[in-house]
């Protein structure tokens, strides 16, 4: 018994290691830089944001936070974090299947109830539970790409994702392009295209052919994806390092702005990822290689919980 309780210990212990070394070093440099700067609203929202409950402090003020708005993702993420490992380890394995589907369930019943209780459009985007959905399909997937959900459930889950969600969210997209929603459509349509990139993350984890390798095995874009959590981080603030003279205020000022801060944002990202975040990763594969491995109760590798954000 002790023994089992030793290597749980071990294993939340080396999860949340794993997932701090990967969020919080370049997140607490941005929070710091950005408060040193006197960035607007970077000391009014600093402690919600260092905190991880930036989505707490939207509910609570009814406010966004200006460039520091889209943390509240972030926020969600850690908060999950909290609860779900110990989920993982505790449920026997033969149950996970059903706590990643209850978890999944949990995001359009949320909905639902923001849509009978008449809520702000604030509860249905950043509290907790509307993201659900999202974390519990990232989790689900992990159960599969681990093998802890049997063949058939698989196959299943794979059916779902791709004959039914991925033609069920193209419909939708266009709907939303022509401005023809369907009834009810904000309750579910996160949860259809959550399915919908299982199957994505399915087939690319499993190789495409013709224009889709192309696609899918370039380089450039490959590496995009590599820095896309300092992109995420950064991309809020690239502006403020323009300076507004000339051409460069002209351009800030115009539709077009976009075409020179996106390669200005990868340029930072790609400094944040040399200089910082590729450093800590090549330390935490060595931490990872060097410990040893825990005896899991019920599967290795802390199945279940998505590689999310890396």
């Amino acid at each position: 018994m002790t023994d089992g309780k030793t290597q749980t210990g071990f294993a939340l212990r080396s999860f949340y290691l794993h997932r701090w070394l990967r969020l919080w070093p370049l997140y607490y440099l941005v929070l710091g830089l950005t408060l040193v700067l006197n960035v607007e609203n970077a000391h009014s929202s600093f402690l919600w944001n260092a905190a991880f409950l930036s989505n707490l402090h939207v509910l609570i003020t009814g406010t966004w936070s200006g460039r520091f708005s889209p943390l509240w993702s972030l926020s969600v993420l850690e908060q999950f974090y909290l609860v779900w490992p110990t989920l993982i380890l505790f449920c026997p394995r033969r149950h996970l299947l059903t706590l990643a589907m209850m978890t999944i369930a949990i995001g359009p019943l949320y909905r639902f109830l923001c849509f009978i209780f008449d809520a702000s459009p604030l509860y249905w985007c950043v509290a907790p539970f509307a993201s659900f959905d999202q974390l519990g399909c990232g989790a689900l997937l992990a159960l599969c790409t681990k093998d802890v959900v049997g063949k058939a459930a698989q196959a299943r889950i794979y059916w779902l994702a791709g004959r039914v969600c991925v033609p069920a969210f193209v419909l939708l997209l266009i709907g939303k392009i022509i401005s023809f929603n369907p009834p009810g459509s904000s309750i579910y349509i996160s949860t259809i295209a959550s399915f919908a990139f299982i199957q994505l993350i399915h087939r690319t984890t499993k190789g495409y052919s013709g224009w889709l390798k192309t696609i899918f095995e370039n380089r450039f874009l490959s590496h995009i994806g590599t820095m896309s959590y300092s992109i995420f981080l950064l991309h809020n603030f690239t502006e403020l390092l323009v300076p507004k003279i000339g051409i460069f205020r002209n351009i800030l000022s115009s539709n077009y702005k976009a075409m020179l801060l996106i390669p200005l944002t990868i340029l930072l990202a790609q400094i944040a990822w040399r200089i910082i975040e590729k450093p800590i990763l090549t330390f935490r594969r060595k931490y990872t290689a060097t410990a040893p491995a825990p005896a899991y109760t019920h599967s290795p590798g802390m199945p279940g919980i998505s590689p999310v954000a890396g």
